[in-house]
């Protein structure tokens, strides 16, 4: 009787310590459905939250991605260079508009992609310079504009492309 009280016992103990991962796992579940189910109220599309990251698809087929840590792949991102170094941070994503932040760009890395940006993208272009922020906009041949943000002194990159409305 002993023994099948210790082996009861010993297994409660392994089933309460499991659980607390299950119900850590369940938890974080019941948040995601709940958060989706506030953002398709207010958004009026369907949901996906997964992770970090929440996916909004429109009734007439659009989708929306935001809180990303990769370089979209969307076909208006791949009207545009990738740029290659510093870390991701935010991503919105698009086949309308796209932004991407990223951190942690070295100034030599940004002049080089800004340079690829100004061959690519020399239609109603603009430039400026100022102490701590360089920024450049323009569009292309095949309809999209581009728009590059550098902050020196945070080492921090903001890209935005978007189709040009005919």
């Amino acid at each position: 009787m002993k023994k099948v009280f210790v082996v009861l016992l010993s297994l409660v103990m392994v089933l309460s310590l499991a659980g607390c991962g299950v119900k850590e796992k369940i938890e974080s579940k019941v948040s995601d459905a709940i958060g989706e189910k506030v953002i398709e109220d207010l958004s009026g599309g369907n949901v996906d939250v997964s992770g970090d990251t929440v996916k909004i698809k429109g009734d007439d087929g659009t989708e929306v991605t935001f809180g990303s840590t990769k370089w979209p792949d969307s076909d208006l991102v791949k009207n545009i260079p990738e740029f290659k170094d510093g870390t991701i941070v935010s991503v919105m994503d698009s086949e309308e508009f796209s932004m991407i932040i990223i951190e942690k760009v070295k100034e030599k890395d940004f002049t080089s992609y800004y340079e690829s940006i100004k061959k690519d993208f020399t239609k109603d272009s603009y430039e400026m310079s100022a102490n701590d922020v360089i920024s450049y906009g323009g569009s292309n041949e095949k309809g999209y504009s581009i728009q590059i943000s550098y902050e020196r002194g945070k080492e921090t990159l903001s890209i935005s492309a978007s189709k040009i409305q005919k």
